[in-house]
């Protein structure tokens, strides 16, 4: 049996210099097989514990809870378990830990070389990140979810911004619940390049993770989203409008020469790519599921002349 050794070390070379590549699904519909298996998935664009199954005989952690989702077809249920023949750190603690329950977006590699890859390509500042969860914890333990928005400055990572939602009380059916951004004042004007979010159904942060412990989640969502762009005034010459819109949404300007608006949903992940005809772009949204969505708008010569964000209602 072969021992995975997840070390400090190789966490945070993955941690500082790569991005994942795969699009978050925050709504876990979507799975994949981990590394070196083709029967243990995780939700796409992200990475648990389970990775530790293909090679020891640590329990899945995450799973799919298909019986009583929040929306869809499937929620994830996180699991705390016990980690055998591998040693997994803990951030908070010297020792390592031997007991967990946790999901992140990135990927966990074991081969060639042990290591953590964390985030996702995202460069707006939303003020809240919301999801539907329930909890049913042993006694003493808690589930949080952390959020961080960062940005690589040449040398290391530099955190724009953080939120924390922790509970301890257990909850038999899905509610709505949310974490508030707290932005670095050193920070103002920078975009992020990456969001990171960890989800845990114990706390680990000290002593006392306690096997069981069941935390289930769904449908993550961000919300209150400015740019740097925005900011700056980059927008102020497209107009957008209906906005919010519900079957069709129009981009127009009469100081830019329009030739491409492409649009991606909030997590970053392309919805299409638009050709305007007379600087004017009449996109239809009724296929489109509400909620907020990213607008960027390039010349003929590709460059950006408008960037923002518009909302979809049912």
């Amino acid at each position: 049996m072969k021992k995975v050794l997840l070390t400090v070390t190789a966490i945070a070379s993955s941690f500082a210099y790569i991005i994942a590549q795969t699009t978050p699904d925050f709504n876990f519909e979507t799975w994949n097989n981990v590394q070196y298996s083709t029967t243990i998935q995780d939700p796409q664009g992200w990475a648990s514990l389970n990775i530790l199954n293909v090679f020891t005989t640590t329990p899945l952690s995450v799973t799919k809870d298909t019986a009583a989702p929040a929306e869809g077809t499937i929620s994830v249920k996180i699991t705390t378990v016990k980690v055998t023949g591998a040693q997994f750190p803990n951030p908070y603690q010297a020792e390592d830990l031997d007991t967990a329950g946790l999901l992140a977006i990135g990927q966990i590699v074991a081969l060639p070389s042990p290591g953590i890859i964390y985030g996702f390509n995202y460069s707006w500042r939303p003020t809240v990140l919301s999801f539907q969860s329930k909890y049913t914890p042993m006694p003493g333990d808690s589930a949080y979810v952390v959020a961080l928005l960062t940005r690589w400055n040449g040398i290391s990572r530099d955190t724009i911004a953080s939120g924390i939602y922790s509970t301890g009380s257990t909850t038999t059916s899905y509610a709505l619940n949310s974490l508030t951004m707290t932005y670095n004042p050193a920070f103002l004007t920078v975009s992020p390049d990456s969001q990171q979010v960890f989800i845990s159904s114990s706390i680990y942060s000290h002593n006392g993770a306690q096997l069981g412990s069941a935390f289930y989640i769904d449908d993550l969502e961000w919300s209150g989203c400015s740019s740097v762009n925005d900011i700056n005034g980059l927008s102020g010459n497209i107009i957008v409008y209906p906005n919010p819109a519900t079957t069709t949404i129009t981009f127009s300007s009469s100081v830019y020469a329009i030739s491409t608006v492409e649009i991606a949903d909030i997590t970053g992940r392309s919805i299409g790519s638009y050709i305007a005809t007379n600087n004017k772009m009449d996109v239809q949204t009724a296929g489109l599921a509400p909620g907020m969505y990213i607008y960027s708008i390039f010349n003929d010569k590709k460059a950006m002349v408008g960037r923002g964000r518009f909302e979809i209602t049912q």
